[in-house]
């Protein structure tokens, strides 16, 4: 986790930046998660993301000031999202300033542990959401270009075997100059909506 000081200096190298891409890696989930749907109640579930009562989640501080204090939070879940990060959660028509890929565990919790049923019906309240799965363990692998970052979600069958078979279970396209990640090419992959 950063502290005030590492991400003062984040902030400050993003909003200097020349690159094509900056891409940030983090345990913690930066998006929103809306459980209910009403304005101003706690978004994060147990240990997932941005803890209540804490700082403004990052989505507010991307562009912003370096000087708000960082929030705290874990993820450990077998958990997959993909994400619009919106300048402003409150209003879905807000810019999108970045794209989010959680990745799933590769194997905590084991087989068998299924998040679906609870998570699945809180994704209607969470209009940025672009993907959601709650039940396989896997990783992300990227692929990135000048023109496109792709991300494929991939998936094993078993944690319980060393030689279970693995798949892409969907794929997401960032394109250049097009904020938001797009479903790309073949997948058993299911969209949240």
């Amino acid at each position: 986790m950063l502290g005030a000081a590492q991400e003062s200096w984040l902030y400050r190298g993003l909003a200097h930046s020349r690159a094509k891409w900056n891409i940030l890696a983090s345990n913690v989930m930066l998006a929103r998660l809306d459980h209910d749907g009403r304005r101003g109640q706690p978004v994060v579930a147990r240990c997932l993301g941005w803890l209540p009562g804490r700082a403004q989640p990052p989505h507010r501080r991307v562009g912003a000031a370096p000087s708000e204090q960082p929030a705290r939070g874990d993820r450990r879940l077998a958990l997959t999202f993909v994400n619009d990060i919106h300048r402003d959660f409150d209003d879905p028509a807000s810019a999108v300033v970045a794209t989010e890929i959680v990745g799933t565990s590769i194997s905590s919790n084991g087989d068998g542990e299924v998040y679906g049923p609870y998570y699945g019906p809180m994704i209607r309240h969470n209009p940025h959401i672009t993907f959601f799965h709650g039940d396989r363990r896997g990783y992300v692998r990227c692929h990135v270009t000048p023109f496109s970052t792709r991300a494929d979600l991939r998936v094993v069958s078993t944690v319980g075997r060393r030689d279970a078979p693995e798949s892409t279970y969907a794929s997401f396209v960032v394109e250049d100059g097009r904020p938001g990640a797009v479903v790309d090419g073949p997948g058993d992959g299911r969209t949240a909506r």
